[in-house]
Parts: structure tokens; C-alpha cells; sequence
């Protein structure tokens, strides 16, 4: 029984260093509109953003409000090269579809590498409006 208590606790304890993320720089973001992340809507405010890395080599998107209360953790669809406008500009930017309901987090891009990419949802009147929020580093790190 000892022995089958140890394995279940290596086990345990193997799983748990395998689920664990490596975190990137922490970026804050002011958005002035509601939002939706995943399933969840998100009121207009201050939120710590990061992008961190997981052991198997994916990339998951943290947003947290402020005081740290709500976190919500969305998987992008895809990655793909940031937009010729952001990376001359050097400024890491968070982007929203705006349609109908609340805007829907539609990319990132942290200031170097692919922007993350994730998939929105379309209005019946076809493209949605982009609304573009610049992200600033957190000093709260």
C-alpha cells in the first residue's frame, strides 16, 4: 500500500510539473469597452495581459483584472506574423472585433515574435470594426 501511495504521489507530482507554464513579461491594458474573452465578459478597465509559454511549447493568453480577482486563460487558434504597422512601431498591442454584442479579443502580439491569433465571431453585416489597445509594461511585477 506504501509503495502504491508513493507511485500515485510521483505521479501526481510529475503531471503537475508538466502543466506548469513559464510566464512572459506582464503588459497592462486600459480598455475603455466591455469585452468578451472565451465565454466570459469582461467590464471596461485595467487588466494585466501576459502570454505564457507551456512546457509543451504552447502559448496560452492570461487577462486578469487589475486586482487580480478574475483571470481568464484563452488558447489562440493560430499564430501568424504581426502586422507590418505593429512591428514597425514596436509596441506590443492587444486587438479587438467589434460587432455585434461585446468586442471579442482578436489578436496579440507581446513586441516580438508571431502575434497570437483567435478566432471571433462575425456580425451579420459581414467585417467587424478593429479596435486597437496598445499594451504598456506592468510595473506591479
Amino acid at each position: 500500500m506504501k509503495r502504491l501511495a508513493m507511485n500515485m504521489t510521483l505521479a501526481v507530482a510529475a503531471l503537475t510539473v508538466a502543466a506548469g507554464t513559464v510566464s512572459a513579461q506582464t503588459m497592462k491594458a486600459e480598455i475603455p469597452f466591455a469585452f468578451r474573452v472565451g465565454k466570459q465578459v469582461m467590464q471596461p478597465g485595467e487588466y494585466r495581459v501576459n502570454v505564457r509559454y507551456t512546457n509543451a511549447g504552447s502559448q496560452l493568453l492570461y487577462v486578469a483584472t487589475r486586482e487580480g480577482n478574475r483571470t481568464v486563460v484563452l488558447s489562440p487558434a493560430y499564430r501568424k506574423d504581426a502586422p507590418k504597422d505593429w512591428t514597425a512601431a514596436g509596441l506590443p498591442k492587444l486587438s479587438f472585433a467589434c460587432g455585434e454584442g461585446p468586442c471579442t479579443i482578436e489578436r496579440v502580439w507581446t513586441g516580438d515574435g508571431d502575434a497570437l491569433n483567435f478566432y471571433t465571431p462575425r456580425g451579420k453585416n459581414g467585417e467587424p470594426r478593429i479596435a486597437e489597445i496598445i499594451l504598456r509594461p506592468d510595473r506591479a511585477d
